[in-house]
């Protein structure tokens, strides 16, 4: 494979020459390359990351004017801020003076934005407001001139905020399509359809390429069974349920690169407690009774949005990646509005219990994917194998398909689009549009 690597302004190298990915994925193996391979994360940088739709917070997490978030697209620095106006905008983490980075913190509010270098002042809207010393130029310095500069494209979803930083593109419509559904089940669990993400924030950086977390969030009830085995057997002790009863969930590859593992068919027995009483009710008023049965507790889907959202059981978390083999995750426990409170500290108990910092789940997966990094690196057949389930998944016309649990379809499909997008095909999957 022909690399022709050079170095950006940002210290950052990027592929200038096509790195063809395409002979790297076939329809039931990828090559371990597509993890480890520096031209190819900087391909990804620039033909999927600069482009697409990316997560980068929740509407909850900035409910003042002057309220602020520092993430990242990838390897670009980025801030997600509330104006005096009430509008999200979304800027490069950057000053227009000498590129210093405005925010270090990674949350606060600001009703103005100070330049720890030069002094230089923005106001919450982004808009030059002062320059130090202005004496010095000439002719003094327009504030159009010298504002932020907003990432180019931002969207929302159900207070969900995304952002492009190609000004062109699919609209953030098509590029959800089928996934609304799904995300819709997961809101929908309020009786007010509202989320918040306020109860907490947990971060850590695993050695592993970015694509493994995915990967490994949506197929749980595979390798659930061998390296969350202790928990497993915990939690169906003090349950009484059987881990097996799982095995009638469906997961779901959707056009645009997401992957769903769906628990409504799964006859979840729900606890008799006042609350949960209390609270099915409340779904049956707003809903009726038939869809409050695909809300009730425990149904919600394990979703992944292209390419860095996910929900899980408790909480959204969403991933940064840092370089080939450096990955940063964030987990934020999701409380439902309007609910009895017994509800949402249910929610907090077994979110911490599975992931917070000494949970359960997080440090085991985050091991394995740690050790698979590693592993891949030795000499030997560099082809890893994606075919459970081949031979009876379901295909559809509109690009979906289906398999049972624990099959490898969806994750098959997520690499299909993954050689799309890297091929350079923006134009909206099959049934991209709702």
């Amino acid at each position: 494979m022909e690399q022709h690597i050079a170095m950006m302004t940002d210290g950052t190298t990027r592929a200038e020459a096509s790195v063809e990915v395409g002979p790297l994925i076939q329809p039931d193996r990828i090559h371990s390359r597509l993890y480890s391979d520096p031209a190819i994360f900087a391909r990804e940088v620039e033909m999927l990351w600069e482009r697409v739709w990316v997560y980068v917070g929740h509407e909850s997490e900035i409910p003042n004017a002057g309220d602020y978030v520092r993430r990242q697209i990838a390897t670009r620095p980025i801030l997600v801020l509330r104006g005096r106006d009430g509008k999200v905008c979304v800027f490069h983490n950057r000053c227009r003076h000498r590129g210093n980075m405005l925010c270090h913190r990674d949350r606060g509010n600001a009703q103005v934005i100070r330049c720890p270098y030069h002094g230089w002042t923005f106001s919450s809207e982004g808009g030059l407001l002062e320059p130090t010393f202005d004496d010095a130029y000439e002719e003094g310095l327009e504030s159009a001139d010298f504002a932020l500069a907003q990432v180019p494209r931002v969207d929302n979803y159900r207070g969900l905020i995304f952002a492009s930083l190609s000004p062109t593109g699919i609209s953030l419509d098509e590029h959800l399509g089928q996934a609304k559904m799904f995300l819709d089940l997961i809101f929908d669990r309020s009786p007010v359809g509202e989320v918040e993400l306020s109860a907490g924030i947990n971060k850590v950086r695993y050695r592993g390429n970015w694509k493994m977390l995915p990967e490994n969030s949506l197929e749980g009830g595979y390798h659930g069974f061998f390296i969350h085995k202790f928990a497993f057997d915990l939690a169906d002790s003090r349950s009484g349920r059987d881990r097996m009863d799982f095995h009638d969930d469906a997961v779901w590859y959707l056009p645009g690169g997401h992957m769903v593992e769906d628990f409504r068919p799964v006859g979840i027995k729900q606890q008799k407690t006042d609350a949960n009483i209390a609270y099915m009710k409340q779904l049956e008023e707003r809903y009726g009774a038939e869809r409050a049965a695909h809300l009730a507790p425990g149904k919600a889907p394990i979703i992944f949005i292209f390419p860095n959202l996910m929900y899980v059981q408790t909480h959204f978390r969403h991933l940064q990646p840092l370089g080939v083999d450096e990955t940063l995750v964030v987990y934020q426990p999701a409380m439902l509005k309007g609910v009895p409170e017994e509800i949402n500290q249910t929610i907090l108990r077994q979110h911490e219990g599975s992931f917070g910092p000494a949970g359960f789940l997080a440090s085991d997966d985050l091991e394995i994917l740690e050790r698979t990094q590693n592993a891949i690196k030795t000499d030997g057949n560099p082809w890893l194998f994606l075919g459970r389930g081949i031979h009876r998944e379901a295909t559809f016309d509109d690009g979906t398909s289906v398999g049972h649990s624990m099959d490898e379809n969806h994750i098959r499909g997520m690499w299909a689009h993954y050689t799309r997008i890297m091929s350079g095909d923006m134009a909206p999957a099959n049934g991209g549009a709702a």
